[in-house]
């Protein structure tokens, strides 16, 4: 489990989950198959890197002797996965022992559970899905449409060797599967917290947000998507009400174990949402890791300590918000760990702003996450104290200086009268002043109270030494620039020259 920002690393007790299957179920919530239902559909939507709908199909059909993966098969795959890890992911073909694999999954071994366990993987042998739009290749970062199967073949063999070991058997994994655990899309999962868990609601719940946890410590998304499409709740469940009776149970178990931090609806009927907070403020793939001796297999993906590995996620995650991939690239080539965590906040802080249509991103969102990730360290994110901008106290000095020369009599101002009147002349020049200003009003008008305090005393403390040469009036004026200037560098409006070519 996490607590407080540290994930505690006990080697024996995780195993890893596939994120595909993470996303969407795989089995039936209950421990029987029904005969009845020999077909699982799912949907959702999700947007492209150029900012297109994708719609995602995800349908699951099992064997007609066998029938449906139940709830207690999940626990079963999770186990196998577990196995392979202690192995290291070295083959599709993993061998192992019926007896070793019913102690990792913490069932009794008297002769139901060898039974139980036949049935498990006769369904998981048997069942096909179709993921249209829906599998993600994390080689290729993109999604496709594949046919594929969970296990290719098993064998189980009965007695013991001469030794009087029982006799190993083996599974072999999907290539479908295995060319995903291979190319590092899979995660950390607490074998032993998930197991603990008492329905197989909270189970799957846990699953699928420990998925979304990894990049985020919040997650929003409509209650019937959450209920339907992720968890696979019955769709005769068309109440918010009798959804909230099956999913509260399962969110106050996940809060009460340590895993979530709460939970909150808004909106009624079928636009109602969901708002669920992890634990820690912290995403998981920016928490500190602790030692991982005597882990084995691939730890690649979002949760690598590599700095490499750090640095291609923040600018995938980049290409996915618009930004072309030569761009985010260049942008972050030579960020080591820090700049790469706050870009990845800044990202996060950018979705909640496009997800609440802010205005500071309804003009150009690309334009304004671009010039956010180009000076990460210059960005203020909410919460945080504002840093001091040599860039910004600058321009204020000089704003204040031309204070002072116009203050003094006698001055020869013609050079300067000569810029203003070249200006003057452009006419999308003094648009952009316009809409420069425009924008600095808007952004003193939404800014929390204690920042632009902040921001001000830092300008009046820049520019005191000129306070002596200048009206009152004067000065404060030049602390208002200055004011404005910070704001607007800390909201990326675009250069003259951006503005152009917007």
């Amino acid at each position: 489990m996490e607590q407080q920002g540290l994930t505690i690393e006990h080697p024996k007790r995780h195993t890893r989950d596939e994120m595909n299957l993470a996303e969407f179920p795989l089995t039936l919530l209950s421990t029987r198959s029904d005969p009845k239902i020999k077909t699982l559909e799912f949907k959702d939507q999700v947007k492209s890197k150029n900012g297109d709908v994708i719609n995602r199909e995800w349908t699951i059909t099992g064997a007609d002797k066998f029938g449906l993966p139940t709830a207690s098969d999940d626990e079963v795959l999770i186990g196998l996965l577990k196995l392979s890890v202690d192995q290291g992911f070295e083959d599709r073909k993993v061998y192992f022992t019926r007896y070793e694999l019913l102690k990792a999954l913490q069932w009794t071994t008297e002769g139901r559970s060898y039974k139980r366990l036949m049935n498990a993987l006769d369904r998981l042998s048997g069942v096909r899905i179709k993921a249209k739009n829906a599998f993600f290749d994390n080689s290729s970062k993109t999604h496709s449409t594949v046919n594929f199967g969970i296990i290719d073949a098993y064998e189980i063999n009965d007695g013991r060797d001469s030794s009087g070991q029982e006799r190993a058997s083996f599974f072999l994994w999907s290539e479908v599967l295995y060319k995903s655990f291979q190319v590092g899309y899979i995660k950390k999962l607490d074998l032993g917290f998930y197991l603990a868990l008492e329905s197989a609601v909270s189970k799957r719940l846990f699953r699928y947000l420990d998925k979304h946890f990894w990049y985020k410590s919040k997650l929003i998304i409509p209650v019937f998507t959450l209920a339907h499409e992720k968890l696979g709740i019955s769709r005769n469940y068309k109440y918010l009400s009798s959804i909230r009776q099956q999913i509260d149970p399962a969110l106050d178990e996940l809060v009460a174990a340590g895993f979530l931090e709460g939970y909150s609806y808004q909106g009624r009927g079928d636009d109602a949402e969901i708002a669920i907070s992890a634990k820690s403020s912290t995403p998981r793939y920016l928490e500190p890791k602790a030692g991982q001796k005597g882990e084995q297999g691939p730890v690649q993906g979002p949760q690598s300590d590599n700095v490499e590995e750090k640095r291609r996620f923040i600018q995938h995650a980049l290409e996915d918000r618009g930004l072309k991939a030569m761009q985010s690239a260049r942008l972050i080539k030579d960020f080591g760990h820090v700049l790469l965590d706050k870009s990845y906040k800044i990202i996060e802080h950018f979705d909640d702003l496009v997800r609440s249509q802010s205005r500071l991103v309804s003009r150009s969102p690309v334009g304004f996450l671009y010039r956010a990730i180009e000076n990460p360290e210059r960005f203020v994110l909410p919460g945080e104290e504002p840093k001091k901008s040599q860039e910004s106290l600058f321009a204020a000095k000089v704003v204040a200086a031309k204070a002072v020369v116009n203050s003094e009599p006698g001055k020869n101002n013609s050079n300067e009268a000569d810029s203003d009147k070249a200006e003057q002349k452009s006419d999308k020049r003094a648009q952009y002043l316009v809409a420069r200003k425009s924008e600095a009003k808007a952004l003193k008008a939404k800014a929390d109270d204690n920042v632009l305090k902040k921001i001000r005393a830092e300008v009046e403390v820049a520019l005191a030494k000129f306070k002596a040469n200048i009206s009152d009036k004067n000065f404060q004026e030049a602390v208002e620039h200055g004011l404005e200037e910070r704001l607007l560098n800390l909201f990326a409006f675009p250069s003259y020259e951006e503005w152009i070519k917007a």
